[in-house]
């Protein structure tokens, strides 16, 4: 096969360095844009903040200033030396232990940890505080004991009885039901907990789990050989129960911290969008580092080659950053006037207000206002909303009234929340309440809704 070379045209969309830092920066929650900022001031040395003060004019002045500073400073060294010289405190011991200040750094603690660290204000003897701390970390996500007392008695090398009592000791521990073999001791462990235990309540935790599960009440009754009303006055007291004994200790993922975009107060008749300039600091370039670009500098050429390369770098970022407050302020600006109703009325109906809209009134495309309300955030007096929030779809009442997707399924759950237990709401005796409302909603429409705000159908929410 010959190989040929011919010349070919070709066109090709790319994105220059410049742009797509831009849509990253715009992306950005604030958090992580203010990492962003530390780490651009870190590496470029022309960006500084805005606060930051300097007068090209007076070097003579910093010169004799720094001069003063140094000799203030070896005054200084000559005091130090001589008062250690005067100290008569003893040398410190060189066999204390050394302070790690990263001990004192705060954490998240484990659920291991929260065991192991009631374990030890226990008096125990060694070996059960052995088997204790191997059962401990045998435990599986729901805090269930599921391995074998022979296989723990092998690694931490007692014996079997010793275990069982360890097991005992684990099982004292907080959250109550944790070192439970099954879930069904676990619930019968923090039935007798809280003094909820009864033999109604045991034998439904020991052979009706599953009826309990589909309401299948009336079934237990007649196997128990009690009322019905008896059996769900002691399921109520079972949902005191926790089926997972580790998810009554959730310390969760490291606290996250949303800081808003911008802030939303009233002065006056008059509503105002304030952006966040304490998150989000003013940048500009060092009027130091721009003077020794002039023609009467010393600076060699190339330093100014380096300069120039990191004063166009922190031009770009700078316009980025500041063209990221520009479109969050206009997206802003626009949710104030569509949601107004929202915000006089106090939390007020949402209108219907789409992506689409909005980037055909401020002059982007649909993808820039997508990354403009994602993760972005406004402080209102009626509290902390992400900009998504006031956007969705909606439907037109008889009324001519627009409203949005959000009210419509506000209102299917409040349908819902003041439905009667022994007959629930169908989805289609939904829409028919919505259609009387003056709002035309498909069945289907009302299904998927209903879906959304984790609501069961109306068969599984009949209490049989």
């Amino acid at each position: 096969m010959e190989l040929v070379q011919r010349p070919e045209l070709r066109q090709k969309i790319t994105l220059s360095p410049q742009v797509y830092q831009g849509l990253s920066i715009l992306a950005m929650p604030v958090v992580e844009l203010q990492s962003l900022i530390e780490t651009e001031l870190l590496e470029n040395p022309v960006l500084e903040l805005e606060d930051d003060e300097y007068d090209s004019s007076d070097e003579t002045d910093e010169r004799e200033a720094s001069a003063d500073e140094e000799r203030a400073w070896d005054e200084w060294l000559d005091q130090y030396e001589e008062l250690e010289r005067m100290d008569g405190v003893a040398q410190r011991d060189p066999n204390a232990e050394d302070i790690n200040a990263d001990e004192f750094v705060g954490g998240l603690l484990s659920f291991a940890d929260h065991l192991l660290e009631q374990l030890t204000l226990l008096d125990l003897a060694d070996d059960v505080a052995r088997a204790a701390r191997a059962i401990i970390g045998s435990l599986d996500d729901d805090g269930l004991f599921v391995e074998e007392c022979a296989e723990i008695a092998r690694i931490a090398g007692v014996a079997e009885a010793t275990v069982e009592r360890a097991l005992e000791v684990v099982q004292q521990l907080d959250p109550p039901g944790v070192g439970a073999r099954s879930v069904t001791e676990a619930l019968l462990i923090q039935a007798e907990v809280i003094g909820v235990t009864n033999d109604i309540l045991r034998a439904i935790i020991e052979e009706h789990l599953d009826d309990v599960a589909v309401n299948h009440f009336r079934k237990i009754a007649r196997a128990l050989g009690v009322t019905e009303d008896e059996v769900r006055e002691e399921v109520t007291s079972l949902k005191l129960l926790n089926p997972r004994p580790a998810g009554a200790f959730s310390p969760g993922p490291a606290p996250g911290y949303i800081v808003p975009d911008v802030t939303l107060r009233r002065f006056g008749d008059e509503w105002l969008i304030i952006p966040n300039s304490e998150a989000v600091p003013t940048l500009r370039v060092s009027p130091r580092y721009r003077s020794m670009l002039r023609s009467g500098s010393s600076a060699d050429d190339e330093t100014r080659r380096y300069l120039k390369d990191k004063i166009r770098q922190a031009e770009v970022f700078m316009r980025n950053v500041d063209r990221r407050r520009d479109t969050v302020s206009r997206i802003a600006e626009i949710i104030l006037e569509v949601q107004a109703d929202f915000f006089e009325n106090g939390k007020g109906d949402l209108r219907p207000l789409r992506l689409e809209d909005v980037a055909s009134e401020i002059g982007v495309h649909l993808s820039t206002v997508s990354r403009g309300v994602t993760g972005k955030y406004m402080a209102t007096p009626y509290g902390l909303y992400e900009l998504k929030h006031f956007f969705s779809g909606g439907y037109r009442t008889a009324t001519g009234m627009d409203v949005a997707s959000t009210t419509v399924k506000q209102r299917i759950k409040t349908l819902l929340e003041g439905e009667d237990p022994l007959h629930p709401l169908s989805d289609q005796r939904l829409a028919d309440a919505l259609s009387d409302e003056g709002i035309k909603v498909a069945r289907r429409t009302v299904a998927k809704y209903r879906e959304e705000l984790g609501i069961e159908p109306s068969w599984a929410r009949k209490r049989r």
